[in-house]
């Protein structure tokens, strides 16, 4: 079921209290054999890294159920750990994914849970054909990703090893600009998860690229998972002011 305003304030609340008590992480911790190993993934030197992991735990730890969205084993709802399709089953979901896997295609949905600022497989034109509604929100200060929603980020066009995922946690101002506060998964050795601060490169216009640094070459947002727009458990919002008060 969808969330209200308010469901969705406990959802994100906790979303922080999780990250903030389980990231930093490294390979051998405890942390990293729920968040990683559980899935049974083991990293190899052609493996990837773990960024998607992080987001997938999440979703899962705050009482997500829109399956479409998880890649985490879980009999019950019916979920098993695809291998290799952290990212895309969160920018495209599950079922196109494996429609690509199998020689197929799919159609963007707008409307989806997944808000697209720019596209990955191209390289950058003049114009940015998809609205980008970050650039909106930078200015107006109305929008934009919020506590717990997952961002995608690319280097436009480039090579597969430039996709990372990570869970947006706060911005604030700088006295240089922009600065978001992130909790990213394959960070040192490509397994470790870090508390990180990137700056943001607005374009200034709404046709224009957002650019963020903390990667060479620098990346491109490519949009961002919004947790308003999933299912949830009925009990979701319960368990988190549980959590939270005790009772």
């Amino acid at each position: 079921m969808k969330l209200d305003e308010h469901g969705m304030w406990w959802i994100r609340r906790r979303a922080l209290r999780l990250l903030k008590a389980n990231v930093p992480f490294t390979a051998s911790s405890p942390q990293y054999k729920e968040i990683v190993s559980s899935t049974g993934w083991a990293k190899t030197p052609t493996s990837g890294t773990t960024c998607g992991f992080l987001c997938h735990w999440l979703l899962h730890k705050l009482g997500c159920t829109e399956a479409d969205r998880m890649n985490r084993a879980d009999g019950g709802m019916g979920l098993k750990y695809e291998n290799g399709g952290n990212i895309s089953i969160l920018f495209i979901g599950l079922k196109a994914t494996r429609a690509v896997r199998n020689g197929g295609s799919f159609s963007w949905n707008a409307a989806g849970p997944f808000v697209r600022v720019a596209e990955p497989y191209a390289k950058p034109s003049a114009k940015n054909p998809y609205f980008n509604a970050l650039e909106q929100a930078i200015a107006t200060g109305v929008g934009g990703p919020k506590a717990g929603d997952i961002v995608f980020i690319r280097d436009p066009g480039g090579s597969n090893l430039s996709e990372h995922v990570f869970v947006f946690m706060s911005a604030e101002k700088g006295a240089d600009g922009i600065y978001w506060n992130t909790a990213e998964a394959g960070q040192a050795n490509g397994t470790d998860g870090d508390l990180k601060r990137r700056k943001i490169m607005p374009s200034g216009a709404t046709d224009g690229y957002t650019r963020i640094d903390g990667n060479t070459p620098i990346r491109t947002v490519i949009g961002w998972l919004d947790l308003s727009k999933l299912d949830w458990a009925p009990n979701a919002v319960e368990m988190s002011s549980i959590e939270e008060i005790g009772y």
